[in-house]
Parts: structure tokens; sequence; C-alpha cells
């Protein structure tokens, strides 16, 4: 038996993985991208994300940089949030977009804004 626990899309993901989903910054900051944009490549999530994590534009980052973000996105912070159904991965486009318990984390503040201000 697997300790791993799989959450359908439909179902409500449970709040202690929300709350694990959320303890990492570069999964709030993919889906406050993807609450921005709806859809996006994976490539261009990986810009968006790697310019708010450096509050620099894209070309003012080393391309290593980029392609970090990009390989822990697609190995590992998007397959979680596709598992808990926040977000739905297309592999064949390479497009990511909005999942089914997205709504589960639309009314948490997922970053401090663009300048990394608290709003408080």
């Amino acid at each position: 038996m697997s300790n791993q626990e799989t959450t359908e899309p439909t179902a409500s993901a449970s709040l202690d993985t929300l709350y694990d989903l959320l303890a990492n910054q570069r999964r709030r900051y993919a889906i406050s991208c993807l609450q921005d944009h709806g859809s996006i490549a994976l490539p261009d999530l990986a810009d968006e994300v790697v310019c708010y994590e450096n509050d620099a534009p894209i070309t003012e980052i080393p391309e290593k940089e980029v392609l970090r973000v990009y390989s822990t996105l697609w190995h590992a912070h998007i397959p979680k949030l596709a598992e808990a159904g926040v977000v739905e991965y297309d592999q064949e486009q390479d497009i990511v977009t909005l999942g089914g318990n997205a709504d589960q984390v639309d009314s948490l503040p997922l970053t401090n804004g663009p300048e990394g201000e608290d709003s408080g």
C-alpha cells in the first residue's frame, strides 16, 4: 500500500494537501500566474515564475536559471499541483491550465504582490 495520496480533480483537495501545495513559493507563483492568464505554455510559465522570483525582466536572468525553474516546474511542481486537481497539464500541447480544484485557492493570498511588498 502506498502512502501517496491521490486526489481526483473533481474531488475537493484536503486542507492538508492545500497547505502542502501552498507551502512552496514557486507553486504559489505558478498558481498566481495561471490565475492571471488562465492557461499558459509551460516554458512561458517558467519565464513568468523566474521573473517574479528574481524581480527582474527575462532579459536580465541567465538562461541557466530559467532552465532550472522550468525543470523544477516540469518534474516536481506541476505534477504535484495536477495530482491535487489545482492545475491540468496537457503534455502534448505543453499547456498548463487551472484545474477543477483551483477555486479552493482563489481566496488565499498567494504572493505579496509584484514588488514583494506585504499588503498589510
